[in-house]
């Protein structure tokens, strides 16, 4: 295998993830910003305080990367003393339009949206760690694959909520491709649950189940965990499997 190569694809990926995370620092650091002067004065704070807020988050959606389907902030219950459940999150609608996203906090409806079980919540409450999650059906009704990356945010030591970005995979995965497609052989990304992300043959579609190579036992498979270990994806090469020998057999 050219080293030089795989050095490039992997520099490729881990830049493509930190990009994405740098965007959500941002929100991150405009949230701290607001609401820890109001925790060291012993105030609660109220969902107008983040009116600021919405400037930043639509900034990064008409102007940060492209894949960005929507961003902001969710919270925990409670943190607000105007709002038992916030959520500040906006995204494009149709034409790239951007708007809140309409969720129902109503818990007596049928149509309630529970985010504390989510995944891309739950993980970063729990583990004080950021979360790659899916990919998964978007919650936008526009059928397409979404990734959801999340940070913690912790004031004076205290879980309030994540900072997030929802990534379109079809856009997300072209990125991904452009340093794929460097490898000679078969290449792709797959999530630590084995979902597949990208793939430089047409054996694999973004959103296929490949865990089977993630087995540390497959001699036929090479198994580089990428230093962006914030997403634990991994990139997987095949030895001796040409890209032009992968698309006769697809």
């Amino acid at each position: 295998m050219d080293e030089a190569r795989l050095d490039q694809c992997v520099t490729r990926i881990n830049t493509a993830i930190a990009s994405i995370f740098r965007q959500i620092d941002t929100i991150h650091q405009a949230v701290t910003h607001l609401l820890q002067p109001l925790s060291h004065q012993g105030i609660q704070p109220k969902s107008s305080d983040l009116s600021t807020l919405k400037s930043l988050v639509s900034s990064q959606l008409t102007q940060g990367q492209a894949c960005i389907q929507g961003n902001g902030v969710v919270f925990a219950p409670n943190v607000f003393a105007d709002r038992e459940m916030c959520c500040e999150w906006w995204h494009k609608s149709t034409g790239d339009r951007l708007a809140p996203l309409p969720l129902n906090f109503n818990q007596n409806s049928e149509n309630y949206y529970n985010y504390l079980k989510m995944q891309w919540f739950s993980k970063p409450r729990e583990t004080a760690e950021s979360a790659v999650v899916g990919p998964y059906v978007d919650l936008y009704g526009q059928d397409m694959y979404i990734l959801t990356f999340s940070r913690p945010i912790h004031i004076d030591g205290e879980f309030v909520g994540i900072a997030g970005a929802d990534i379109a995979l079809h856009k997300l995965e072209n990125i991904l491709i452009a340093g794929l497609m460097q490898m000679t052989g078969e290449a792709l990304i797959i999530t630590r649950e084995g979902r597949v992300v990208a793939a430089n043959t047409a054996n694999w579609c973004a959103g296929d189940m490949a865990k089977p190579l993630l087995a540390r036992d497959n001699p036929r498979h090479q198994i580089i965990e990428l230093k962006e270990t914030l997403s634990h994806w991994s990139l997987i090469t095949a030895h001796n499997h040409s890209r032009t020998a992968a698309a006769v057999h697809a």
